[in-house]
């Protein structure tokens, strides 16, 4: 079977730390024939680090080149080129978010089926055994249901790329960051129900809500609370809290593992005496995780399978955080659109 010929728009750090180190491990499977890069620098850089004879500062450039495109840009930028690459007959993988708004979206699936084109969405925790494995737990009755899953976490964000902080280009982070805990939630739960926002923005120069709290209540009755705030000063961190509480017990994350440990842990705890099960995960389950999600790339563009997050759940998870931010401003509870 010939190699798929894999170009990558974008040269920042989730192409250089998470997909190209996977694709260095996959060369009999694909091989990087170009980057490209608004930034020409970047796009050097990167090339010479990882062995890339091609760069460009035009992903128009890299399109006849290929057979598949790996779209690692910032969020605003999506649409455009992976709807340019789909129109041109090439497969897309596109990093999560799908897009910074669903009319964008809903053009990425709307090229792909015109074009038969295939679109996977980075949705990584998909392929990540932690939370496969607590997924499980939950889905076997671990801890009963319904359940509610809280998910809080504070600092600075990504303050090295202001884009992120504006809401016409990042989204801010339920947008960027939280998507990955709506998408699994709606893997385990189902559709959501309602959403019910407190949200500000607290970060000189940010235009997103930066910060806030939500109630997410999905149609299963299951509820994901997520308190996180990108709006810190540099250097600020606060207290992380991921947990999930059932009316038989609580997973929770106890830590302490010695530092180099190839395992971490979770708890299930039942509260009762024998009730405490412990379930063992490799540290480096996300980053095995890309990997696994390339593989899946691989065949997705191959047409053997189709993926487990393509453009409708891409579009659902920002379904969903379109009604998150609605709530923010309107101070109400709201449903996702369409």
């Amino acid at each position: 079977m010939s190699r798929l010929r894999i170009g990558v728009v974008g040269c920042g750090g989730i192409a250089n730390d998470a997909h190209l180190p996977q694709l260095a491990e996959r060369k009999e499977a694909a091989e990087v024939v170009g980057v490209a890069d608004i930034n020409p620098e970047a796009a050097r850089k990167t090339a010479e680090r990882w062995g890339i004879a091609r760069t460009h500062a035009d992903h128009h450039a890299l399109l006849p080149d290929v057979d598949a495109v790996l779209v690692c840009t910032p969020t605003y930028t999506h649409a455009p080129i992976a709807i340019d690459a789909l129109n041109a007959g090439k497969h897309v993988f596109c990093e999560k978010p799908m897009a910074r708004t669903l009319d964008q979206a809903e053009a990425m699936r709307a090229a792909s089926q015109k074009s038969g084109a295939r679109l996977q969405v980075g949705f990584v925790r998909r392929f990540d055994d932690e939370w496969l494995a607590f997924g499980e737990a939950l889905r076997a009755g671990a801890i009963g249901r319904p359940v509610v899953w809280r998910d809080v976490m504070s600092g600075p964000g990504p303050h090295w790329s202001p884009w992120f902080f504006q809401d016409e280009q990042g989204g801010g982070p339920f947008l960027d960051g939280a998507i990955h805990t709506i998408d699994f939630a709606l893997h385990l739960f189902g559709p959501l129900a309602w959403v019910f926002t407190h949200g500000r923005t607290m970060g000189a120069g940010h235009t997103a809500v930066d910060a806030g709290s939500a109630s997410l209540r999905f149609e299963s009755g299951d509820e994901l609370l997520l308190a996180w705030s990108w709006g810190l000063p540099v250097g600020c961190y606060g207290g992380r809290l991921f947990e999930i509480l059932g009316p038989g017990g609580r997973i929770g994350w106890p830590g302490g593992e010695p530092q180099g440990s190839e395992t971490r842990r979770f708890v299930v705890d039942r509260g009762e005496p024998g009730g405490r099960e412990e379930v063992s995960f490799v540290s480096k389950s996300l980053t095995k995780g890309f990997g696994l999600q390339l593989d899946e790339f691989f065949a997705v563009a191959r047409g053997e399978r189709e993926p487990r997050s393509g453009a409708r759940e891409g579009i659902e998870a920002l379904r969903v955080v379109d009604a998150l931010l609605r709530s923010a401003r309107s101070g109400q509870p709201e449903t996702p659109a369409g």
